[in-house]
């Protein structure tokens, strides 16, 4: 054997072993980095604007059920970069498969396909989920927009106790039959990736043990391919096409034959009715609003309008998911929500009286707090538009609640600190 043959197998083995190595484990440290903070901030405040949202059981054991469930309203001032959501589909944002959805539902539709949505309109929803991971996890309700992508909401941690190795997720089968969809054709599935890298560790390796990668590139580029094929490539080839689809043919008909009875997937669309339009005697809209820049403050002028029978009173301003409250909203204030979600700073107006039946008035509102700097929501001042969208809280005196959607162009101001 001659040295340059002997350096070819020996490249050959060295690849093969190369291609099938393990990747190494470095030891390393928990991310609590949040992702949701990396989306533009005209997708969180303009598109899907979520409220009432509820981490149910913030500690759970591992195979038992919780749910993740809340209300969301889609915003008026939809984005016209963003594609109106014709087909949008129910999720959960974690790091990786912490929780498995048992089910998901939007006013009570089960939605296991996707379905149109209407911008204006507010929808419930409510997600069964079964822990599957111990850990701290940051878990997301997400709202997927076809073209468009999906659009995070709120995050909460959640909490999931217990050993791994216990964990099963039994399905019951159309046909009777009941087994643990956590390891039910493991070994297939290894078999059959074993098998398929072999093939093409075989297939490349064919090609590597003949004139080198190099040499025949430079052939290529100076006669063209002709000259490289002679008549072993051609019968290899052949037979590694026949082969395969010998292989792929065989395998259907036996999967078919073990496993006669099945479901094709679901390509249907859910038709999703939207809560019914609560009457809301209160009229808001924004004439005004900036962004005071070192001041981390948003200020907006509202010109509302009370055409109901009772005072009402403003509580509470959200976008994104950041809570901004004052004493009235505060006292409303789900004390399970992510402290980390909720402005220390709050909700602040120039005039903090009820709203009376009949009454118009101009209020300036302020929600100033260091989070639209933490959640990187002051980079809308960077998005061509410069618009927010949100919802404004109000509460009457039997406790009753009004939701106003609000949203406007947005001025940078640069306010000197302390002046």
């Amino acid at each position: 054997m001659n040295a340059k043959k002997t350096f070819k197998l020996w490249m050959l083995g060295f690849c093969g072993i190369a291609t099938l190595a393990v990747t190494p484990v470095f030891e390393s440290t928990p991310a609590f980095a949040h992702g949701e903070r990396s989306q533009e901030p005209f997708l969180r405040m303009r598109t899907v604007n979520w409220y009432d949202t509820e981490w149910v059981g913030k500690s759970t054991a591992i195979n038992d059920v919780t749910y993740l469930r809340g209300k969301f309203h889609l915003s008026e001032d939809w984005p016209r970069a963003v594609v109106k959501p014709n087909r949008t589909f129910l999720n959960i944002g974690s790091p990786s498969s912490v929780f498995v959805r048992l089910s998901s539902k939007i006013n009570g539709t089960p939605m296991f396909v996707s379905g149109p949505m209407e911008i204006g309109r507010d929808y419930a929803y409510e997600v069964t989920l079964k822990a599957r991971l111990p850990g701290h996890h940051h878990i997301h309700p997400m709202f997927a927009v076809k073209d468009a992508g999906p659009i995070a909401g709120p995050g909460g941690w959640m909490d999931i106790t217990g050993n791994a190795a216990d964990f099963k997720n039994e399905i019951k089968t159309l046909t009777g039959e009941t087994f643990d969809s956590e390891t039910k054709g493991t070994a297939t599935g290894v078999m059959w990736h074993l098998f398929w890298a072999a093939v093409a560790i075989a297939w490349v390796g064919f090609f590597a043990i003949r004139p080198m990668y190099l040499i025949r590139a430079r052939v290529l580029a100076a006669y063209g391919d002709e000259i490289l094929l002679d008549p072993i490539d051609r019968k290899v080839g052949i037979f590694f096409l026949v082969f395969t689809v010998t292989v792929v043919t065989v395998g259907y008909l036996s999967a078919d034959a073990q496993y006669p009875v099945t479901v094709p997937l679901q390509a249907g669309e859910a038709k999703i009715k939207p809560m019914p339009i609560k009457p809301n005697p209160l009229v808001m809209e924004v004439t005004h609003a900036e962004y005071d820049v070192p001041g981390r403050a948003l200020r907006m002028v509202v010109h509302a309008t009370n055409n109901g029978t009772v005072p009402v009173t403003i509580g509470e301003f959200t976008t994104a998911g950041i809570r901004f409250t004052n004493k009235a909203g505060a006292a409303k204030l789900d004390p399970n929500y992510p402290a980390e979600l909720v402005a220390a700073s709050g909700l602040t107006m120039d005039n903090e009286a009820a709203i009376q039946p009949g009454q118009t008035v101009d209020i300036k509102i302020e929600s100033k707090d260091v989070l639209w700097e933490v959640q990187r929501l002051v980079d809308i001042l960077h998005d061509p538009d410069q618009r927010f969208a949100g919802l404004i809280m109000s509460y009457t005196d039997s406790g009753e609640r009004l939701v106003n959607p609000v949203w406007a162009p947005v001025l940078p101001v640069f306010t000197r600190l302390g002046a």
